[in-house]
């Protein structure tokens, strides 16, 4: 005897799967046509649980992708906010790992776009930037790959002193020079930058 038996379509969300005691299980149209699928057929309890596990996948990837859609996320992110939509973390875990394969999700885009855009309101030291992308759960490798592209030597002489600008329209010299330590700067890029070169170059 089956366990389960595609019964009906329900356009546009799907079609009806009758199993146990006649509960409907509603699986996409998209994962019908590519099991090649038919109406009435009959299903083992294998097949079902198969069939059911890769509809759990399909509506995770379709929920993963609108979150995409709007920005970059982590992975991270996106293991909190699919498991507040009720999927469980090791399906969530098989999606994410697809989505990074295709490149669809990427925590070195991620990083690349929050170091510009924080860069672009106010200048940061390197150790800070990557104290602020370890905060969020940034992979490591990728963070410091992106940091790699904005941190030269020749980019962070220009955010020292960008920065040091900044501070000493708030407070004299000496103060500024502290304020540099706050954002992130090490003495030695601070020297660099502002006492080999001078400060107004």
């Amino acid at each position: 005897m089956a366990f389960a038996r595609i019964e009906r379509e329900t356009p546009p969300k799907g079609f009806e799967i009758l199993y146990g005691e006649g509960f409907p299980f509603l699986l996409s149209r998209e994962l019908f046509i590519k099991e090649s699928l038919h109406l009435g057929q009959e299903l083992t309890e294998e097949e079902f649980l198969r069939l059911k596990e890769k509809q759990e996948q399909y509506l995770c990837t379709e929920q993963a992708m609108r979150y995409l859609a709007n920005r970059e996320h982590t992975r991270f992110e996106l293991l909190q906010k699919l498991g507040r939509k009720g999927f469980d973390r090791e399906t969530a875990i098989i999606v994410l790992d697809q989505l990074t394969e295709q490149n669809l999700l990427s925590e070195y885009r991620y990083a690349q776009i929050y170091i510009q855009s924080r860069l672009r309101k106010r200048p940061e030291g390197r150790l800070l930037m990557k104290n602020r992308l370890a905060a969020k759960q940034v992979n490591r490798q990728e963070a410091d790959k992106a940091l790699d592209e904005f941190y030269d030597e020749e980019s962070t002489r220009a955010y020292v002193r960008r920065a040091y600008q900044i501070a000493l329209a708030k407070a004299e010299e000496e103060k500024a020079r502290l304020t540099l330590r706050k954002m992130g700067f090490t003495p030695s890029e601070i020297r660099m930058a502002l006492d080999e070169y001078g400060p107004d170059e």
